[in-house]
C-alpha cells in the first residue's frame, strides 16, 4: 500500500497534533484550563488530519464510517473559550459554557445513520441490501453538514475578535493580559485565513454539478494540508506561549480572620458611609480615604469587605455608584444629561469602567437597560 507525499504530510500533522495535545494537556505551567482547551482544539485538528491522510482499504473504510474522527462543531467554542480563559483570570467553564458544545451532534449525524442501519439490520427492521442507499444518504449528509460547520467556526471567530477588541477598550490590562492578547491576534488571523480557504473549497463542493470534478482534481488536500500546517503552528506556538507565561503572583499569608462582632460592626459602618454620607460620589475615593472616614486602618477595611461581604473595595463602591446611576436615570432632572454625564456625577471617573461595571452588575449595557424600562 503506497502513501502519497501529501498523505504523509497529513499523517505527520496528525502525529504532531497528538504529541502537542498531550504536552498541552499535562503542562503544569500557565493556565491549566487554557492549556486543555487548546489541547482539545489541536487534538481535534489532528484527528481530522489522520482521518483524511490514512490509506484506505475495506477495513479502514469501515472504521472511518463507524468512527467520528472529523469533529468540527466544537472548534468555534474552543477558540472562544480558550481566548477568554487566557485574558480573564477568573473565567471558568460552567453549565452555560458547556451548552455551546451540544452542536457536536451535527458531526455525529452520519455515524448515527450507519449505526442505526446496523442495529436495524440486526433486529430485522432494515434489509442489508439497502447499504448503498444508506451510504449515499451519509455522503449527502456529510456534504451539506459542512455548511453549518463553516458558519459555526466563522461566527465564533467573529465573536471572539469583537470580544477581544471590546475588552481592550474597556480599561487597562496587566502585562500578562497584554502578552496573551498579542498571541491571540495572530491566533485568530490564522483561523480567519483558513475560513477563507475553506469557503473557496466549500462553494463548488456543495454544488452537485461541480462536486465530483473538484474532488477528482484536488481531493481534500486544499483543506487538510492547511490544517496540518495549522497544527504545527498553533500547537507549537501555543505550547511555547503557555511555557513562557508569567508566573502567578506570590500571595502573602493572610491575617487571622476578624471576630464576628467586629466584622458586623465594621461592615455596618462602611455601609452607612455609603448610604448616609454618600462617599461613593467621590471619584477619587480610595481605601485609605474610606478608612480615615470610618476611623479604621485600610487593612481592616479590606479584610472586612473580603471576609464579611465577599467583595473587593472597587466592587463594593461601584455597586452604590450603579444604584445611583439607575436612580438618576429615572429622574426628570437628569433628562438633559448624557449617560456618561450621569455616570461621572455618580462617582465614576472612567467611561470604560462605568460601561463594564454596569453590564457586570445588571447583565445589560446602559442603553439596553434604558430600553427595557417602561415608558412613563
Amino acid at each position: 500500500m503506497t502513501i502519497s507525499p501529501l498523505d504523509l504530510i497529513l499523517l505527520f500533522g496528525a502525529l504532531q497534533g497528538a504529541i502537542l495535545a498531550a504536552l498541552l494537556w499535562f503542562n503544569r505551567k500557565g493556565n491549566r484550563l487554557s492549556n486543555r482547551l487548546l489541547a482539545a482544539l489541536v487534538g481535534l485538528l489532528g484527528l481530522a488530519s489522520f482521518a483524511v491522510g490514512i490509506p484506505v482499504n475495506s477495513l479502514v473504510s469501515l472504521f472511518l464510517d463507524l468512527t467520528p474522527l472529523i469533529i468540527t462543531m466544537p472548534l468555534g467554542p474552543l477558540i472562544y473559550f480558550y481566548s477568554r480563559s487566557l485574558v480573564e483570570p477568573d473565567f471558568r467553564m460552567g453549565k452555560q459554557e458547556r451548552r455551546h458544545f451540544w452542536a457536536v451532534l451535527i458531526d455525529l449525524g452520519s455515524k448515527l445513520i450507519v449505526w442505526g442501519f446496523i442495529v436495524g439490520v440486526l433486529i430485522g427492521v432494515f434489509d442489508r441490501r439497502d447499504n448503498l442507499k444508506v451510504g449515499h444518504l451519509m455522503d449527502e449528509y456529510n456534504t451539506y453538514s459542512d455548511i453549518p460547520r463553516w458558519i459555526s467556526v466563522t461566527v465564533y471567530l467573529l465573536i471572539t475578535h469583537r470580544w477581544l477588541q471590546r475588552y481592550q477598550k474597556a480599561g487597562p490590562v496587566t502585562e500578562s493580559q497584554l502578552a496573551h492578547i498579542r498571541w491571540l491576534r495572530p491566533f485568530l488571523r490564522v483561523f480567519l485565513a483558513f475560513q477563507v480557504i475553506w469557503l473557496i473549497h466549500l462553494v463548488p463542493y456543495i454544488i452537485p454539478t461541480t462536486r465530483n470534478a473538484l474532488l477528482d482534481a484536488f481531493g481534500w488536500y486544499p483543506i487538510y494540508i492547511p490544517i496540518a500546517m495549522m497544527i504545527y503552528w498553533l500547537g507549537l506556538r501555543g505550547y511555547i506561549h503557555a511555557r513562557n507565561q508569567l508566573p502567578p503572583p506570590v500571595r502573602k499569608p493572610t491575617a487571622a480572620p476578624l471576630p464576628k462582632h467586629q466584622l458586623e460592626e465594621t461592615a455596618s459602618r462602611l455601609q452607612r458611609a455609603m448610604t448616609e454620607d454618600k462617599l461613593y460620589l467621590d471619584p477619587e475615593l480610595t481605601v485609605d480615604k474610606l478608612g480615615r472616614h470610618v476611623q479604621l486602618p485600610p487593612k481592616t477595611v479590606s479584610a472586612v469587605l473580603n471576609q464579611h461581604l465577599g467583595k473587593s473595595f472597587n466592587s463594593f463602591v461601584n455597586e452604590y455608584r450603579i444604584d445611583e446611576v439607575k436612580r438618576r436615570l429615572n429622574e426628570p432632572a437628569s433628562a438633559s444629561l448624557t449617560l456618561t454625564g450621569i455616570a461621572f456625577e455618580s462617582g465614576f471617573n472612567s467611561q470604560a469602567t462605568f460601561q463594564r461595571t454596569f453590564k457586570q452588575t445588571t447583565g445589560a449595557s446602559p442603553k439596553e437597560y434604558l430600553n427595557r424600562q417602561p415608558i412613563a
